[in-house]
């Protein structure tokens, strides 16, 4: 069989074969070895990548093909890797067959989303992988499987009709031969010569995948479904909801600008040093760092925390995007490749976290770090990572996503990004405090350990965290394979983009040294001040039991009283409001339109005809 058939295929197959055998112990090895075949064989096709490597279904109406080059190389790694550790972790985790069936088939879907070689084929797993991550938070809450089912088939019926209004101009949803087509388009625009689409029908195309890829992606405003979805379902599977399957969205928005970026540009022009098309999505993605970091401080639940974290970090990437520079694509694609390691570390560490103690809010925990002491080391380099600490590989690709926006001129944008790192570090110093350290709760004295497989998920994460930070250049050479030309300079130590450097490798040196230099100060004898458990503090307010705060309870509550204003305006709430005016209407047509009255149907009927005549049809 052909290897992409393989890739594609394999994780579904083992899924079935799981659920109908359903005997506990074979359906997790034949789960797992579904997981490890995409794997094994994306690192055996990285000599491939320039090869040519295709493959073809024939269905009759249209084909399913597949194609590898060096774009979907990239994201067929991350999605294999963090599906793999995902799914590893499953073995501890999973409830039963339902599960494996669905994680799989999932996961299936997104190497096809990512192998796609035509819109057709695309969208068909697409629907796959939405439909089977719709399974899998069912299976655990129906209402936070309704919202991701609603906003997923508003994002699908956008596509649709975007990839229907292509077909039915140029007659083909070939990614090479849309492409092409575009190019020309772009040239009879900046000539003025005739089209095929018209400039409303290309910011119509624009829009409507915007929305569709910018629900998958967690963009503000279509973000909502995500807290509920990521937290609510199996949180092992969560570990590739978030950091591979939100990619499939990212993709998305890079295949829009190979296919018609230059369309867009050339017929909406620019802005500052940028497109007016890109600006939008760079600051959508502004504004999802923004929100996202906000809300992420204001959780008291560890689940709901990583859920909005993970959406602010997915802004970071379509800012990169969205500015559009080879500089600011490549630190996206860094950074989706970052985001994918340490986010599904993340959400490894709090399955772990759950899994051994049955408890989720920050108020039930605390002191872990004793009891749990390998889980604790993972989320430290977690932390680190996803706080841009050098020398872990968070830092080198939120370094160059900087370095791109400063070096555009574009104010605003940084000052967003900036605000999200330093968000970031708030919720972060709670999540290290309120679970690790401090006292414990005594319910959870004779807590565990992670078990063996979820250990080595992790571990297999936080490799990767640490490899790829003291050596991005191993990222940075992929990358400018993908662009054909040197973006990012350096070695394999060194960052150098022109303008500015990074040295990971001495940036680990001088960390040695004073971790070093710390621990003779310590252990000389520094002096430590003991603080009580009572020891809170209140921000000029009254201790009172309704406003007492500790790093377990209501840390955060001055700055939820600060922004009591704009935490009014909801677009959860909107959306649902939206839903029961629509049930309302509904209800409306069902009583006095769609009524059971054959004399009122004769009637409808009778009022069309005479429409149509009128009209000389």
């Amino acid at each position: 069989m052909n290897e992409l058939a393989l890739i594609v295929f394999a994780p579904l197959i083992a899924g079935a074969l799981a659920w109908l055998i359903d005997i506990k112990g074979i359906r997790e090895i034949i789960g797992v070895l579904g997981a490890a075949v995409p794997l094994g064989y994306a690192a055996l096709l990285y000599q491939k990548v320039n090869g040519g490597l295709s493959f073809a279904i024939n269905l009759g109406v249209f084909k399913l093909t597949f194609a590898l080059n060096a774009l979907n190389w990239f994201f067929l790694g991350i999605g294999a890797l963090v599906g793999f550790a995902a799914i590893l972790a499953l073995v501890s985790t999973g409830r039963d067959s339902y599960e494996w069936l669905f994680a799989l088939m999932s996961l299936s879907g997104v190497l096809g989303v990512f192998l796609a070689n035509d819109l057709m084929t695309f969208f068909i797993f697409w629907e796959i992988m939405t439909f089977a991550s719709f399974m899998m938070v069912l299976h655990y809450n129906k209402a936070a499987s309704l919202k991701y089912f609603l906003l997923s088939v508003f994002g699908a019926y956008a596509m649709l009709i975007a990839l229907g209004m292509i077909y039915a101009k140029l007659g083909t949803f070939d990614f090479a031969q849309i492409q092409q087509a575009m190019y020309k388009e772009a040239y009879a625009v900046a000539f003025k010569a005739d089209t095929v689409f018209s400039k409303g029908e290309s910011i119509l195309i624009y829009l409507l995948f915007l929305i569709a890829f910018g629900v998958k992606a967690g963009m503000f405003p279509l973000h909502v479904w995500a807290p509920d979805a990521y937290s609510e379902t199996n949180q092992s599977y969560a570990a590739m909801f978030s950091g591979v399957l939100s990619k499939t969205g990212v993709y998305g928005f890079i295949m829009l600008y190979l296919l018609m970026g230059t369309r867009l540009a050339i017929e909406l022009g620019g802005f500052r040093s940028t497109t007016k098309f890109g600006y939008i999505i760079a600051f959508l993605g502004g504004l999802t760092i923004i929100v996202g970091g906000l809300l992420a401080a204001l959780q008291e639940d560890i689940r709901k925390l990583f859920a909005y974290s993970s959406i602010s970090q997915l802004g970071y990437i379509l800012v990169g995007i969205g500015v559009g520079t080879a500089l600011s694509m490549q630190a996206a694609l860094f950074h989706a490749l970052s985001h994918a390691l340490f986010k599904g570390l993340f959400f490894l560490i709090v399955a772990t976290i759950v899994y051994r103690t049955g408890k989720t809010t920050f108020a039930d925990m605390g002191g872990l770090a004793e009891k749990m002491p390998f889980t604790f080391a993972m989320a430290f380099v977690a932390i680190l990572s996803l706080a841009g600490i050098p020398p872990l590989v968070g830092f080198a690709s939120k370094w160059v996503l900087f370095e791109a926006v400063i070096s555009q001129n574009l104010p605003v944008l940084g000052g967003m990004v900036f605000f999200g790192s330093a968000i970031g570090f708030v919720y972060l110093i709670r999540f290290t405090y309120a679970v690790w350290f401090g006292q414990r709760p005594t319910d959870l004295d004779n807590v565990k350990d992670a078990p063996l497989s979820m250990a080595v998920a992790m571990a297999i994460l936080a490799l990767f965290n640490v490899i790829l930070g003291i050596a991005p250049g191993l990222v940075a050479r992929e990358l400018n394979k993908i662009f054909g030309k040197e973006v990012i300079g350096g070695n394999l130590y060194v960052l150098d983009l022109g303008f500015g450097k990074y040295n990971a490798l001495a940036i680990l040196i001088y960390l040695i040294a004073g971790i070093v230099i710390a621990g003779i100060i310590y252990f000389m004898g520094a002096k430590a001040r003991r603080v009580p458990v009572t020891d809170t503090y209140q921000s000029a307010n009254p201790v009172t039991m309704d406003y007492n705060l500790t790093i377990r309870r209501n840390f955060f509550l001055p700055l939820k009283e600060t922004l009591a204003f704009w935490l009014r305006i909801s677009f959860d709430k909107l959306y649902h409001d939206i839903g029961a005016w629509i049930e309302d209407l509904a209800e409306v047509l069902r009583n006095y339109i769609y009524n059971g009255s054959v004399q009122s149907y004769a009637w409808y009927l009778a009022i069309i005809l005479l429409i149509l005549a009128l009209w000389g049809v």
